[in-house]
């Protein structure tokens, strides 16, 4: 029978269990060191990371780490490529605003699709100076084409925003075509910030168009005499009808959408269909 003796230190060394606490540091050391290489690249990657996206107009969590790596590579060639490249990217986080001041913020990683939202969006409020009475009877020189100029100015960017925005539209790969789009939901959302801000001031008062005030001080009463609570049926659609009548010339065939009028506008439709 054959007898195994393990061999301690040689006399004047360390100790057995020393040896083993040396050993386990050495491992801890070795790991605690690897660990903190990885978090030291992760860290620098993740830095040069957030500054592509800042430079490439990017916002929001998460990434598109082929559109960055485009971004990266035509950021060291010729401005054609960079702009091909910053056409993948979305912009950085925008706020849209609504006609009662109210905000909300978009973000998206497309810029074409960023921009459509805006569109909608200053669409929208613009929609609303047409659909809402209380705006509409209370300030409706922002309509007073014949003698606001700001009025006019609306009008023109409205139309050339949706232009820029069907000719993008036909050709989304043009990345000029997006650029002139964005450029023209610009000046829209400005032209009509500055013709919300004008017709404010004017409001309902003597400065305003006479022929205009005139017609909105009789528009003003018969929306009151329609949200009395004792107004009879009767009543009610002969003052629709009046009222209809009397803001169709100013906002157009939009007068249909206003929904106060809409059970005046859809007995109109049934009588007509059964004629």
């Amino acid at each position: 029978m054959t007898a195994f003796k393990v061999r301690g230190p040689a006399v004047g060394g360390p100790s057995f269990e020393a040896w083993v606490t040396d050993q386990s540091f050495a491992t801890i050391l070795a790991v605690g060191l690897t660990v903190s290489v990885l978090l030291v690249v992760i860290a620098v990657g993740v830095l040069t990371m957030g500054r592509l996206r800042f430079r490439a107009g990017l916002g929001g969590a998460g990434g598109d780490l082929v559109s960055l790596f485009d971004y990266a590579t035509a950021d060291r060639a010729d401005d054609a490529t960079a702009d091909k490249a910053m056409a993948r990217f979305s912009s950085t986080r925008i706020t849209l605003r609504d006609s009662d001041g109210s905000t909300i913020d978009v973000w998206g990683w497309d810029r074409g699709e960023v921009t459509v939202a805006r569109h909608d969006a200053v669409q929208n409020r613009w929609a609303q100076w047409h659909t809402d009475l209380n705006l509409l009877i209370e300030f409706p020189a922002i309509h007073d084409v014949a003698h606001e100029e700001f009025a006019v100015r609306i009008l023109d960017t409205s139309e050339t925003a949706t232009k820029t925005r069907e000719r993008w539209e036909n050709d989304r790969a043009d990345h000029s075509r997006l650029r002139a789009f964005e450029a023209a939901v610009d000046a829209f959302d400005r032209a009509l910030f500055d013709g919300e801000h004008q017709a404010k001031l004017l409001g309902r008062g003597p400065s305003l168009d006479p022929v205009l005030k005139r017609v909105m001080d009789d528009a003003a009463h018969l929306v009151e005499v329609l949200r009395r609570p004792d107004t009879t049926d009767d009543d009610r659609d002969r003052t629709m009808r009046v009222l209809f009548k009397a803001l169709k010339p100013i906002v157009g065939e939009r007068a249909v959408e206003i929904p106060e009028l809409d059970p005046f506008l859809m007995k109109q439709i049934t009588t007509t269909k059964t004629k």
